[in-house]
């Protein structure tokens, strides 16, 4: 409930932390040799294949599109460099509402390829944008493997390893017994209830692996335990080390820490706007250490509602923050989770 803090087997909503789920199932299909990460996905993706890049509008206001040169491949897709775009990109945006259609941010479609049907905003592989590229890339799993992301992820990772509480269809009974509630942070600082809890895949046909999973607590800390102990549970250890590689250019390496400096209030964590960040296959990395707490190398990611983790290899350490709490980047869930994190380390003896 509102009044009581969330416990290590309460289900929460992943949002975004979802990504880190679906990019190690993405991996799995590499290893089991449906595709490279560096084949061009278009045979398999129509509905990437078409798209053009939107590079602005005329004087008229009408938009320009040009046809991309570039290959789009899975490594893109996983580490967001394809082109693909949320519909809050601004020139996506004022396509789509010049369009006629319902905003990009109320459009709540049933498919991965209806959601995002949005035209690219740059050559893949040139630059670096926050995208649902990892929504096409489990809608590419789908049609590789023959199975949907829930059963790719149960088959070669839940079952195995006896995890029950990692899913996009939680049970009504779990939802009920264990989900935590989400609320907002009102103006005096306390939080207040955001009324019904949403359900993240009311509309959906297909499984958004950018953003559609529940996790119990204390499950989702077994995933980073396992890619922290490199146990060949989840990945081959060679597989886990490339997902833990800095995988962007110059151009698109410029492009992220743009992003995350300007965006920095708005982002789950507490993280240091100074400390340069890179990206890998499963998550940002650190490219300094923050003295008492993570060290270079390590990999993260966050969530909407401020859920946090850090798998740091070098330290030995794996962690994650729960909570259900809006706005994203909420000052006090900041805050809180520096405050745990440097506890964290330093209950381990490595602050």
């Amino acid at each position: 409930t509102n009044d009581e803090p969330i416990q290590e087997d309460a289900l929460i909503m992943l949002a975004s932390q979802s990504k880190l789920l679906t990019a190690i199932a993405c991996m799995k299909m590499v290893e089991l040799g449906h595709i490279t990460l560096d084949d061009d996905v278009s045979p398999h993706m129509p509905e990437l294949a078409k798209k053009q890049i939107l590079t602005g509008f005329d004087s008229n206001d009408k938009p320009i599109f040009v046809d991309r040169k570039n290959p789009i491949t899975l490594r893109q897709l996983l580490t967001h460099s394809s082109g693909v775009t949320y519909g809050v990109h601004p020139r996506v945006l004022k396509l789509e509402l010049s369009s006629g259609r319902p905003s990009p941010v109320e459009r709540l479609s049933s498919t991965v390829a209806e959601r995002y049907d949005f035209p690219l905003t740059y050559e893949p592989g040139t630059s670096w944008e926050y995208s649902p590229g990892l929504d096409w890339a489990g809608l590419l799993l789908h049609r590789l493997t023959g199975l949907t992301l829930e059963e790719f992820e149960k088959k070669h990772f839940w079952e195995p390893m006896n995890i029950k509480g990692l899913t996009f269809w939680p049970s009504e009974d779990l939802k009920k017994t264990k989900q935590a509630d989400l609320v907002i942070r009102g103006e005096d600082g306390k939080f207040v209830p955001n009324g019904e809890t949403p359900t993240l895949n009311t509309y959906s046909k297909d499984c958004f692996g950018g953003h559609g999973m529940y996790a119990v607590i204390s499950d989702y800390l077994k995933v980073l335990k396992s890619l922290l102990a490199n146990d060949g549970k989840l990945l081959k250890p060679s597989s886990v080390d490339e997902f833990f590689k800095p995988q962007l250019g110059a151009d698109s390496e410029r492009d992220l820490n743009s992003f995350i400096q300007g965006w920095h209030g708005m982002f789950p964590g507490d993280i240091r706007p100074d400390i340069p960040i890179q990206y890998a296959l499963g998550g940002m990395v650190f490219m300094e250490d923050d003295v008492g707490r993570r060290k270079k190398g390590t990999l993260s990611w966050g969530g909407l509602y401020n859920p946090f983790w850090i798998v740091d290899r070098t330290s030995g350490l794996a962690y994650t923050f729960g909570t259900q709490v809006l706005p994203s980047g909420d000052p006090g869930c900041k805050e809180m989770e520096g405050i745990m994190e440097k506890a964290v380390y330093k209950m381990a003896g490595l602050a």
